[in-house]
């Protein structure tokens, strides 16, 4: 998976990052209420590490906020045609 993320000489784990936009991403994908339940707590509980080559701080964290905003928003998809 390749994220649209800066790399830094100090940034977070890639590999931690890339697994949890991956299940993020699926849950936002999907209309299932608890898979975007199970995203959302995710993306607050994650506890990023650190690494001396790793994507970009500021940008991650914009992105888990775009993403926590998205999963806050009710689904629009199914409602009525």
């Amino acid at each position: 998976m390749t994220l649209p993320f800066e790399t830094a000489l100090r940034g977070y784990d890639m590999r931690q990052v890339e697994s949890l936009f991956a299940e993020v991403d699926g849950a936002l994908a999907t209309d299932s209420a608890v898979s975007r339940a199970a995203a959302r707590d995710a993306l607050r509980a994650a506890s990023l590490r650190r690494r001396l080559r790793g994507y970009e701080m500021r940008q991650v964290d914009a992105a888990i906020d775009q993403r926590l905003a998205a999963l806050a928003l009710p689904d629009t998809r199914s409602g009525p045609a």
